[in-house]
């Protein structure tokens, strides 16, 4: 007889993970018991040597659905072991220090859809049907370890039905922390506008009813409020959009199941597996056209869509006369998602016909995550690009191949995260937003506080962008408690990278964005560096130009083209006869001229975002913009996901100030040229214009290897979440023998900068630490 002890790390809270371990001890009749403590799970088992063996190796290969196993570790067990007669849960054990993951939330697994929509089911219809492999976690979770009476679902009792199944080892329900029934669970209410209660004898029903007459829903979803609408109702989609004052950015769609997908998207098998993953991200899909309202995403060849997540979404949808709804986030544009029952009726009701809310309190709220497939025959293999990371990954933790200093990262200002280290992990919270609105800022600082809580982290360094006018910078700069390390924004977008791929050499990074603050000062944003963690060099970049009116020529781009027709023509620039300057008089073109040739209220930037801003407005594409980077998105969406290309227009590369310099000049000359001739195809301008992008990629990128034989080489940044361009990059690059990494674990956007705020700090850190010794 045999006694061995296993620490088992990783997902393995929340996630039915003790009683799939009473089942599996069963199955080889060990004896023992098992228990959650702060740094996972822990078993002892007695029993035969070959039966203990074949018991860990089915552990590794059969686990939970939503469980992911990090480690299993031996532990030593004293020789005097007392002979078990059975095998047991233990109370879990609670110390101050916690070294285990939290668990995501997740979908509605098949058996509790199927008891859902089973009439003889005591849990028919019921909104809350969750088990051990399904369900909210980390949005109800407080604290850990992971039980009942640390989550928001403490003020519901089980009843003895419910009781029955937690104790029952046969059950799906066994030790499900969120379990519950009509009796003795959550309930649904229905709100009018004014907040006051709807009676309704079937909740469901009557919604359906109100959405199919055009009506608009708040729901209360996992993570936060959805605004719902039939989908299908063009009148409906536009007036939503009025009411949202979200002029054109696209609005997600949920369907019921893939086969409904098909009916208006394309999609591949792999999509469908990502439709249908634990996570339930909404997906982009392409669409087939002319079947759905272009009001749901107009300028743009893809669908966000997503399948159900939650228990609600399904008895909505599944009797199909609702074949797809809008599933947009609730809350007022630039403000965070709203995820509170009495703010949602004070913020919504301007929007929202009815509100559909419960009693079930979210304890943390998360937005939607977005994912994409790409594949192509010339790739080596396809793509799938996290572009928000959010519900269902957050805050599923980063893997590192070495110990990292426990650390605090406060990310970038624009779709923001946080991101705190501890051993060989990086936790990055959810999707949090843009900052600089004041509710997202508290936001931020109240996901570092739940995560130092959840994680028992106890930081020693702080990091902040070097920007020093970012709100989390001046914050960061406030306090006294820690040090702080200021990473430099686009050093963090190629740590990212290299973290998660596990690079640690010298590699070259081609971080193209739209604003990153320099080391000069200026603003930068189409970068080729060489470095690794502890340092960068900038070795190439996009010529500058100027952004007249600073900010302003983010939201109005017409002021990013008329510096580079400036740039490019000098006062020539006021004898051009492009059609986008038809809009303004003499007088205003000669006072834009005067501020580039003075530099007035004008920034330098190297901005590969911004030129792509630019390069819209002068073929008339996109003047002005609602969201961040939407005349890129327009632009793109010109090639219709075709990754084809075509002949690039002229360029030059040139050298100065120690970095190459990407020469755009003739490119601009050519597309005026084009445009001016007023019968062009905007399409092929926009493939041309693309084309001419990866080319100077290539060809720097060709003379930093030669300069510095660094084979491995990054792509990080906003930029890189064109489909066309990140695919073509990887093409050619790995045609010429590179070894090229990209993002697959956390978004190419800002939403990674956290991770690789936390890697170049930890290495300035330890670097620091040994000066000092």
């Amino acid at each position: 007889m045999k006694t061995c002890r296993y620490r088992i790390k990783g997902i393995v809270q929340g996630v039915g993970f003790r009683p799939f371990i009473h089942k599996i001890t069963a199955k080889y009749e060990l004896k023992g018991w098992v228990l959650n403590d702060s740094e996972g799970v822990v078993v002892e088992v007695q029993g035969k040597q070959r039966d203990i063996d074949s018991f860990i190796d089915d552990v590794k290969i059969s686990c939970p659905p939503m469980a992911k196993i990090q480690d299993i570790i031996e532990i030593p067990v004293s020789k005097s072991q007392k002979r078990y007669a059975d095998f047991i849960i233990k109370r879990s054990i609670q110390r101050r220090e916690t070294n285990t993951f939290i668990p995501p939330d997740a979908y509605v697994c098949k058996e509790c859809v199927d008891e859902l929509l089973d009439k003889n089911n005591r849990r028919y219809k019921y909104p809350f049907i969750n088990c051990t492999n399904c369900g909210p976690r980390y949005t109800i979770i407080k604290e850990m370890p992971y039980d009942r009476i640390s989550t928001t679902m403490k003020e519901f009792k089980m009843c003895p039905d419910c009781q029955k199944e937690y104790k029952d080892i046969n059950s799906r329900r066994y030790h499900a922390q969120p379990n519950a029934c009509p009796i003795c669970g959550p309930q649904l209410e229905l709100r009018d506008k004014n907040g006051e209660v709807v009676i309704a004898t079937d909740v469901i029903s009557f919604s359906k009813e109100r959405l199919l007459e055009g009506k608009i829903f708040a729901i209360k979803s996992i993570g936060g409020f959805h605004l719902a609408a039939n989908a299908l109702d063009e009148k409906i989609v536009k007036k939503l959009r009025l009411l949202k004052k979200r002029d054109s950015k696209p609005f997600a769609i949920m369907v019921n199941d893939t086969k409904m997908a098909e009916k208006y998207m394309e999609v591949s098998e792999e999509e469908k597996k990502l439709l249908n993953g634990v996570e339930r991200p909404i997906v982009l899909l392409k669409k087939k056209p002319h079947m759905l309202p272009d009001a749901i995403a107009p300028n743009n060849p893809s669908y966000g869509v997503m399948l159900p997540s939650a228990p609600l979404h399904y008895l909505l949808l599944e009797d199909g006369r609702l074949e797809a709804l809008i599933m947009t986030s609730g809350n007022i544009s630039g403000e965070p998602i709203v995820y509170e029952n009495n703010e949602a009726i004070k913020q919504l009701n301007s929007i929202a016909d009815y509100f559909i809310l419960n009693n079930r309190d979210i304890y943390t709220r998360v937005d939607d995550s977005i994912v994409r497939y790409s594949n192509s025959n010339s790739l080596r293999k396809p793509i799938t690009s996290i572009i928000r990371r959010a519900r269902g990954f957050a805050p599923y933790p980063i893997i590192i191949d070495k110990k990292v200093t426990s650390i605090v990262a406060l990310g970038s200002e624009l779709k923001a995260t946080v991101a705190t280290s501890k051993c060989n992990t990086v936790f990055i919270s959810q999707h949090i937003g843009d900052v600089k609105n004041d509710k997202i800022f508290e936001s931020l600082f109240n996901a570092v506080e739940h995560l130092k809580k959840l994680l028992t982290i106890e930081p020693k360094v702080l990091v902040c962008d070097l920007h020093p006018n970012f709100k989390s910078s001046l914050k960061a700069m406030s306090q006294s408690e820690l040090p702080v390390i200021k990473v430099q924004h686009h050093h963090a977008h190629m740590a990212a990278c290299m973290a998660e791929n596990n690079l640690e050499e010298d590699t070259i990074g081609i971080i193209f964005d739209g604003t990153g603050y320099g080391h000069d000062g200026t603003i930068w944003g189409g970068e080729f560096l060489v470095g690794d963690y502890n340092s960068v060099k900038r070795v190439g970049s996009l010529d500058s130009f100027y952004l007249l009116g600073g900010d302003k020529a983010i939201k109005e781009p017409f002021r990013v083209a008329l510096d580079i027709l400036y740039r490019t023509y000098g006062e020539g620039m006021l004898q051009l006869g492009l059609p986008f300057l038809s809009k303004y008089t003499e007088q205003e073109m000669k006072i834009y001229y005067k501020m580039s040739e003075k530099k007035i209220n004008a920034f330098e930037t190297t901005s590969m975002g911004r030129l792509f801003d630019g390069v819209s407005v002068l073929i008339n594409l996109c003047t002005s913009i609602e969201y961040e980077g939407q005349a890129a998105i327009e632009l793109e969406g010109l090639l219709n996901r075709d990754f084809t290309l075509d002949k690039s227009f002229n360029y030059e590369i040139l050298q100065r100030d120690d970095r190459y310099i990407f020469d755009y000049r003739a490119m601009i000359r050519e597309i005026v040229n084009l445009v001016s001739e007023k019968e062009y195809d905007i399409s092929n301008l926009s493939r041309r214009f693309h084309s001419t992008i990866i080319s100077a990629l290539v060809s720097i990128t060709n003379r930093i290897r030669k300069d510095y034989k660094i084979n491995n080489v990054v792509l990080s940044g906003g930029v890189f979440m064109n489909e066309y361009l990140l695919v073509n990059s990887i093409i050619a690059l790995e045609n010429l023998n590179f070894n090229v990494f990209y993002h697959s674990k956390v978004p190419t956007n800002d939403g990674g900068i956290s991770l690789g705020q936390v890697m170049v700090a930890d290495a300035i850190y330890n670097k620091t630490k040994k000066v000092r010794k």
